[in-house]
């Protein structure tokens, strides 16, 4: 009779626990994964992501959780499907199903949809704008220095991408396709004239694709007021609370300087970005949020002009 009653007893807690884990994200800011017993954090690779462990913003998570595990507990992350589109990432998310965070680039439409944890993540590079083009065409944009110049030529991007949408507020041509590696082969059969990839992407890509006939730009970067941030369920404020404090930790301690120095795929985009060594075309987002902190230098790679801190676009 005891062992029965001692049995329900166990049966209870850890239903309260099941129920308090799922329910609110209280306390660990993670969900409780009914089959390991642990508490789990879910977050997706971008699609087709060979090591989706080496991920940028992937080890960042690793860190932010470790950071704030003394305040909010243990917590494991967890890599999903590779497989899902941008858009069945967002789905996801925003439906509260089987993903926690996601890594996305900062848009009004985002920040309606989803809860934003409103620090950069890189630096701004995701506004740092490197050219894929294909292998032989690189005479096609020698003496380019302006962006009347550039529009005589068209982009490519992914369907649904923020940087769609800012590259034609700017009066630069753009076609869509449904995931990069689609977009890869449209390039090489010329179906548009280059690719912008920001500098943490570009370098990733050109191992990745080493096999096609595609290479880089070699005088061009295109410059834009654009950043990647976790975002969160809606109904997760919890969530958002802990990367919020995990990451003001990295970036008040050093640690974040001291990752991003160290991570292997942000130097070699410092390397490849050279920006000594390109002409820069300054594009304005008018898309960018209110809340975006444009002012504090410590989240950016180099200070904005003054007209791009107020985000005037013209």
């Amino acid at each position: 009779m005891l062992q029965r009653e001692m049995r329900l007893f166990r049966l209870g807690i850890f239903a309260l626990v099941i129920l308090l884990t799922c329910a609110s994200f209280n306390g660990l800011a993670c969900e409780l994964d009914l089959r390991s017993k642990k508490v789990k954090l879910y977050f997706p690779p971008k699609m087709d992501t060979k090591q989706a462990e080496l991920d940028y913003a992937y080890q960042l998570l690793h860190k932010v959780l470790e950071v704030s595990e003394a305040r909010y507990g243990p917590c494991e992350l967890e890599l999903v499907n590779n497989a899902l589109s941008l858009k069945r990432i967002e789905h996801l998310l925003e439906q509260g199903e089987e993903l926690h965070v996601g890594s996305f680039t900062v848009t009004q439409e985002r920040d309606k949809r989803f809860e934003a944890v409103p620090i950069p993540i890189s630096y701004g590079l995701r506004g740092y704008r490197l050219l894929l083009i294909k292998k032989g065409n690189q005479s096609k944009f020698e003496g380019i220095k302006d962006l009347q110049q550039l529009s005589t030529f068209t982009a490519g991007q992914g369907d649904g991408w923020a940087d769609s949408s800012i590259l034609q507020y700017n009066k630069l041509p753009v076609v869509e396709a449904g995931s990069i590696s689609t977009i890869i082969d449209m390039l090489t059969y010329n179906r548009f004239d280059y690719f912008p990839r920001g500098a943490l992407e570009t370098v990733t890509e050109l191992n990745k694709y080493i096999d096609k006939p595609v290479q880089l730009e070699a005088g061009l970067v295109l410059i834009y007021p654009s950043l990647s941030v976790f975002y969160v369920n809606k109904a997760n404020e919890k969530l958002k609370e802990r990367l919020a404090f995990g990451l003001n930790i990295l970036f008040e301690s050093g640690q974040f300087r001291q990752f991003f120095e160290n991570n292997q795929t942000a130097k070699s985009a410092l390397d490849i970005l050279d920006l000594n060594n390109r002409t820069s075309l300054f594009l304005c987002n008018p898309y960018l949020p209110d809340w975006v902190p444009l002012n504090k230098q410590e989240y950016w790679l180099q200070p904005w002009p003054d007209y791009v801190n107020d985000n005037k676009c013209l």
